[in-house]
């Protein structure tokens, strides 16, 4: 969604966003479809670490390599919280409430703040500057002149701690920044653009949708098979378009941490 200026996604668009994942992360009453062909090819439109080295290889599609702006507005879903002190970013970006709040506790004038993905993905984390978007928060705004100054000066991405532990299960090695990501197969949400292929930062929430799309379709096996990829990796593969329909996937943050950030949204408004 882009904001009244048609320059991206702007802090109401993101509690709207937010407000949204609610609904399909945390109650299940997100509409849902599994099996047939058109799952199969919808699975195709993710990179995983299961692939096989030559599948899709040296593919690259200019229809399907998808604008900045639109891969903001997928990123815009996912809440990350930062930690403030006077006016100034600490440099750690939290995909977890939780871990940031641990981080903060007992700090005088440490507060937990938050923001979307799309906000300090591009400008702090990848350092690519901020092309047309809404004006960031005013600790984020700050964050970015100072890197002009100092370009030495790196901010992290931290992924939680549940969510590294199970990509351990499946021996995913991260980068530095990266997030480890979620899909089961035949798992797919209905949008209004089609059918939306949901890629989840945490396995937990991947295994429920998919006991939850089970249990109205009991053709379907009763354990998933899981797929992994990261955050990095969609990031390059919807930039470069290395696979068909990949303007179909979806990023879900957990629902525990949908709801902080729409609480902590609430004071801004």
């Amino acid at each position: 969604m882009m904001d009244d200026e048609g320059n991206g996604p702007g802090t109401l668009t993101s509690i709207g966003i937010l407000l949204i994942m609610i609904l399909f992360v945390g109650t299940g009453l997100a509409p849902m479809m599994g099996g047939g062909d058109r799952d199969l090819s919808i699975a195709d439109s993710v990179v995983t670490r299961q692939d096989s080295p030559q599948k899709l290889k040296n593919y690259e599609s200019t229809q399907d390599r998808l604008s900045r702006a639109t891969i903001q507005e997928k990123l815009s879903a996912v809440p990350v919280f930062y930690l403030s002190e006077g006016g100034n970013m600490q440099t750690d970006i939290f995909l977890s409430y939780q871990e940031a709040n641990d981080v903060a506790a007992g700090k005088n004038g440490v507060s937990v703040k938050v923001t979307s993905l799309d906000q300090v993905m591009y400008p702090l984390i990848l350092q690519r500057g901020r092309m047309r978007m809404a004006p960031p928060p005013p600790e984020i705004e700050k964050a970015e002149a100072q890197l002009s100054e100092n370009p030495g000066k790196k901010y992290r991405l931290i992924p939680s701690k549940p969510s590294v532990e199970q990509a351990n299960e499946y021996k995913l090695n991260l980068l530095e920044n990266d997030v480890p990501l979620f899909v089961a197969d035949r798992l797919a949400f209905a949008g209004s653009k089609g059918p939306q292929l949901p890629l989840f930062v945490d396995k937990s929430d991947c295994m429920l949708s998919y006991q939850r799309l089970r249990s109205g379709k009991s053709s379907l096996p009763e354990q998933p098979n899981i797929r992994t990829t990261t955050l990095l990796d969609e990031l390059y593969s919807m930039e470069k378009g290395t696979r068909p329909g990949v303007s179909q996937l979806a990023f879900y943050a957990t629902a525990e941490d949908v709801n902080q950030a729409a609480s902590l949204f609430d004071t801004l408004r």
